[in-house]
């Protein structure tokens, strides 16, 4: 009986052992992590954008104090374009969005309506009560609750983060000293919304007459002014064609072609006053038949453009030549706001024709707007003159517009400083930045400076990666990312850092929500985060890898009957006094263990070790056991 218990003594030990180890046992992986178990992913760029590249180069540097890979791979448009349209298979992005005058983006990016091919939503996030949130806030037209609906939709989307804010790309521009008049206005200078440009600009010695000419990298898409919505061509249409209402230089609407309107308190009901001495280009008199031509235009063809408006239309009526009144079939928010981006056309030009008509600048196109075409060369230049008939009083200043196409940004920029052209269409490049601003021919670039409307952003596919679906993940490569360090390096510290998906510099501070998430830069926290839920770098590589799955306990395990523990119980406890004289063993082989243990830290072969030695200190107590 003696000499087993001592037997008994021995696999005690052995069983102390073990408990000992059970911690590093379990902690440690049964097999050597693979590239699909690491937190590595691509993350593509746009290869022609070069503030897109930079970017991405540095995000991919940040990353790596947090043992994330995020490989920044330049990629053609037509490439990540085609994918983003219809495979849906990539992992990360980093590339620009676009605002618009007021926070449109927010339903097409993250309504799950959009997780489509051809949709807005490329991320496909899904989360229902963002969705109904902004439902509610498209049809709420007391604008301070809708901001605060929609302070509540960026609070749900910054726990989730389906896409990182980073910053906007400002515009900077380079222009001859000599011209004034221009507006800095959120968007730039140069804008399809910044119609206060285009009536202002003039020359520092001419108040009125003096000849604009302005470089394009390419020419203008199209002449038709539905289908002209690329930033070259959309310049020209809001320059010959008017809208009813506009912007000011703080964002809010202004008046245009309306010069007042009303909505009805179910917002059912929108009433236009049309301004009464507008004409079109040709001397024929503009009325309210032509803006309920156009808007029935677009309603009876279908245009592709403007749905969110035009879909919720039932009718429209005029009241006399100067009264348009427009019939909802539900109230819609920013109505009154996409009128801005509906170009009103002549009924007696436009009737009979498709929305796609092939307009060709040989029938010189009519407008009611500040200009009119005059002549061209296809591909190299465009020559818009003043219309003395404008509605508007003392507008413009210029005498004529001219576009003139120069596809080299450095050729550009040497016609700027030369005087050949006064300006470019879009901002200065990045490489020309310093050069300009020590450029004595031109305006200093702070007095050129606007908030930008191009948002760069990272983009995570939710579709396919786990990791990219965890909001850990992303808050840590929040945390990891230094974007005033970025906006410094890819733009040269001409951009705005963004940190909400409303970002008040650009919408205005009726936007700013002072207790909206945000996410500092903080890499200490990143990596705690990280640890904490089990992103693990486990191989030493630099690159964290996937928590290990924790297996489920088998249903089939065997379950002792209390009894049966209690008779063992009673039993361990009357040998516990013969472990007394192995106290001091345990001990030593506890202090052996634990330098072993950090010899095979990162290891692959520690859980093999650690048995071992247990099964050896099990074998010598049974062996000095069954000698005794």
């Amino acid at each position: 009986m003696l000499k087993l218990k001592k037997i008994l003594s021995a696999f005690i030990m052995a069983i102390i052992s073990l408990s000992i180890m059970s911690p590093l046992l379990l902690s440690t992986p049964v097999a050597m992590a693979t590239d699909e178990d690491e937190l590595s992913f691509e993350m593509w760029t746009l290869d022609w954008d070069t503030i897109s590249v930079d970017a991405g180069d540095v995000i991919e540097q940040m990353l790596r104090d947090i043992g994330i890979r995020m490989k920044a791979i330049p990629i053609s448009d037509e490439v990540l374009y085609d994918n983003l349209d219809l495979e849906h298979d990539y992992e990360v992005y980093e590339m620009s969005g676009g605002y618009d005058p007021y926070p449109s983006h927010m339903t097409p990016r993250f309504h799950s309506s959009e997780i489509m091919d051809y949709g807005a939503n490329d991320m496909a996030y899904n989360n229902p009560e963002v969705d109904a949130l902004l439902d509610q806030a498209n049809a709420e037209l007391d604008f301070e609750t809708r901001v605060e609906l929609l302070w509540q939709v960026q609070d749900l989307i910054a726990e989730d983060l389906p896409y990182i804010p980073l910053f906007t790309s400002d515009d900077v521009h380079a222009i001859r000293k000599e011209w004034t008049g221009y507006v800095c206005m959120p968007g730039g200078i140069f804008n399809w919304y910044n119609r206060l440009t285009t009536i202002n600009l003039q020359h520092e010695d001419q108040e009125y007459g003096a000849d604009f000419i302005m470089a394009y990298p390419s020419y203008i898409r199209y002449y038709n002014p539905i289908m002209g919505t690329d930033g070259r061509s959309a310049l020209i249409v809001s320059m010959v064609y008017d809208d009813l209402v506009a912007y000011d230089a703080d964002m809010n609407l202004t008046p245009w072609l309306a010069s007042a309107w009303t909505v009805s308190e179910d917002g059912l009901t929108i009433t236009f006053t049309i301004v009464e001495n507008a004409k079109w280009h040709d001397d024929v008199d503009l009325t309210a038949e032509d803006v309920k031509f156009t808007i029935d235009f677009y309603k009876d063809q279908d245009v592709p453009y403007d749905t969110p408006l035009m879909s919720r239309i039932d009718s429209v009526e005029t009241d006399g030549d100067y009264t348009v009144i427009v019939h909802m079939t539900e109230p819609y928010a920013w109505a009154v706001n996409d009128f801005e981006d509906v170009p009103i056309m002549p009924k007696h030009i436009w009737e009979g024709k498709d929305w796609d008509w092939a307009v060709h600048p040989d029938t010189m196109p009519i407008g009611s707007g500040p200009f009119m075409w005059d002549s061209y060369l296809d591909g190299e230049w465009i020559k818009l003159v003043v219309n003395p008939d404008f509605w508007m009083e003392g507008k413009p200043h210029l005498g004529s517009f001219l576009v003139r196409v120069i596809s080299e940004s450095s050729a550009r920029y040497l016609a700027i400083s030369s005087g050949e052209v006064h300006s470019d269409r879009y901002e200065l490049d990045t490489g020309f930045i310093d050069t300009a601003d020590n450029d004595p021919n031109l305006a200093p670039l702070e007095d050129t400076w606007c908030v930008g409307m191009w948002d760069y952003y990272i983009n995570f596919n939710q579709r396919t990666n786990p990791a990219l679906q965890d909001p850990v993940v992303k808050k840590a490569i929040a945390h990891a990312i230094d974007k005033n360090r970025l906006v410094e390096i890819a733009r040269l510290s001409y951009g705005t850092v963004t940190d909400t998906y409303i970002t008040p510099a650009f919408f205005g501070p009726a936007y700013e929500n002072p207790d909206a998430i945000t996410y500092e830069y903080n890499v200490f926290l990143a990596n705690q985060m990280l640890d904490a839920a089990g992103y693990l770098d486990i191989d030493a590589d630099g690159i964290r890898e996937m928590p290990v799955a924790v297996e489920e306990p088998d249903e089939e395990t065997p379950v002792f009957e209390a009894e049966t523990i209690e008779e063992l119980e009673a039993e361990i406890a009357s040998l516990l006094s013969s472990l007394s004289d192995t106290a001091s063993s345990v001990s030593s082989l506890e202090s052996d263990i634990e330098a072993l243990n950090s010899r095979l830290n990162s290891s692959l072969n520690i859980a093999y070790g650690v048995a071992i030695v247990a099964l050896l200190v099990a074998i010598i107590a049974v062996y000095y056991a069954t000698r005794s």
